[in-house]
């Protein structure tokens, strides 16, 4: 009688590289929304003062739930690149939470006064770029679990 080692009837997957490649530029992508949130959150009075009337306006009128979203969405998006990494499927619930931070976050922006003309002097390249890799790193981790690379 043939024993079979459970460990046999399990297939192994081999990560590709650019699963790795793919997780590093989330890490360095969101760790850099980190940044932008801690710079503001620790923003000085004089750095406050440095920035444009209409920058200032922004901050200041900002209600709870829209500063809310902020740091939900750059940390939850950094965790979930830490678990992309760690082929940890929590990773696709951090990045579904980001995207929605991330949606609050800058539907927020077309309701407050003031946002369009900051942004239309500022250009529009974050304002689009920011929601379409969220929507990415949610794509991408999601096909990720479903072909079993995370766990």
């Amino acid at each position: 009688m043939a024993l079979i080692r459970e460990d046999m009837m399990t297939e192994e997957i081999k990560t590709p590289i650019w699963f790795w490649a793919a997780g590093i530029l989330a890490v360095l992508w969101n760790g850099l929304g980190v940044g932008a949130y801690i710079q503001q959150a620790l923003m000085s009075a004089e750095q406050f003062a440095a920035l444009t009337e209409i920058e200032q306006q922004l901050i200041a009128s900002q209600p709870f739930w829209h500063s809310a979203a902020f740091p939900v969405a750059v940390l939850s998006g950094f965790l979930g690149s830490i678990f992309l990494l760690l082929k940890k499927r929590l990773a696709v619930r951090m990045f579904l939470l980001s995207l929605i931070a991330v949606t609050a976050q800058f539907l927020g922006y077309f309701i407050l006064d003031g946002y369009m003309d900051y942004i239309s002097s500022q250009g529009w390249v974050m304002p689009v770029l920011i929601p379409i890799v969220a929507v990415i790193l949610l794509l991408y981790s999601s096909a990720m679990e479903r072909k079993g690379l995370l766990r």
